[in-house]
């Protein structure tokens, strides 16, 4: 008998190569260290599992969404012990459910939140490495935000994707997007620092990441306003920017 379980996932992204299976190679990922876990713990080869997101290498996850089905019944409090223990200290599952078997984590999202975590110093904090990206340049926040508001809406974003995976449409709604200032606290490991956040019903490759750039570059007046919203259609225009590295984005949630 095959059960059903809706896992919510966290992981540090750094040693992965993103959170497919790659098949036919020896990398590292989230999904193969997941399954080899779930095959561990029912005994079996015959384990499936389906994320919400196909985050990239590097990427991290506050609450990726996967579907995994098994041949094994387990309350769901002892299927979150037994996976913690069986996967990387980098890989945790913080929340398990029964699932319907016709769940599908991609399809059935209503939106996804991605941020991403920048600061913008001379030189970066020893411990912000791999969790905190630092572009050391000054930046105006404020013409930023413009940049955020002009994304809320439907708009093409042709401009602003990796080639990769076939889609049939690079037409995508954010619902929000902004730039905040989070403050250092009283544990100083982690620096005062910036967060993009931004969520809509759809992510294409690497969209969160060139938009980063592009906003960058709008910060420090490389790019204007103008040349920022014309990118947003369906005419091909010369990248806006880098694609941000992925050691600031992290996938925050997903709604259904």
């Amino acid at each position: 008998m095959i059960s059903h379980y809706r896992l919510i996932i966290q992981y540090k992204g750094n040693r992965y190569s993103g959170w497919q299976v790659q098949l036919g190679t020896s990398e590292l990922t989230v999904q193969g260290e997941l399954n080899r876990a779930l095959s561990v713990i029912s005994k079996s080869e015959t384990v499936k599992s389906m994320g919400a997101g196909r985050t990239d290498a590097g990427v991290h996850a506050l609450g990726q969404v996967a579907k995994v089905s098994i041949p094994l019944v387990i309350p769901t409090e002892n299927l979150v012990k037994a996976l913690n223990v069986n996967l990387p200290q980098d890989i945790r599952i913080i929340h398990a459910e029964i699932s319907d078997e016709s769940f599908h984590p991609t399809v059935q999202a209503k939106s996804k939140e991605y941020h991403y975590r920048f600061t913008s110093g001379r030189t970066s904090s020893a411990f912000q490495n791999d969790l905190i990206e630092n572009h050391p340049f000054d930046l105006d926040i404020t013409k930023m935000n413009e940049a955020c508001k002009i994304l809320i809406g439907e708009h093409d974003f042709t401009n602003f994707y990796c080639e990769g995976t076939d889609v049939s449409s690079h037409v995508r709604t954010i619902f929000s997007c902004d730039i905040v200032e989070v403050e250092q606290g009283g544990f100083e490991m982690f620096p005062a620092h910036f967060v993009f956040r931004i969520s809509g019903n759809g992510f294409l490759k690497q969209m969160v990441r060139l938009l980063m750039g592009a906003i960058w570059n709008i910060g420090r007046g490389k790019i204007s306003i103008e040349e920022f919203q014309f990118a947003l259609g369906s005419t091909k225009v010369q990248r806006l920017g880098p694609v941000a590295p992925p050691s600031g984005l992290y996938m925050v949630r997903v709604n259904y």
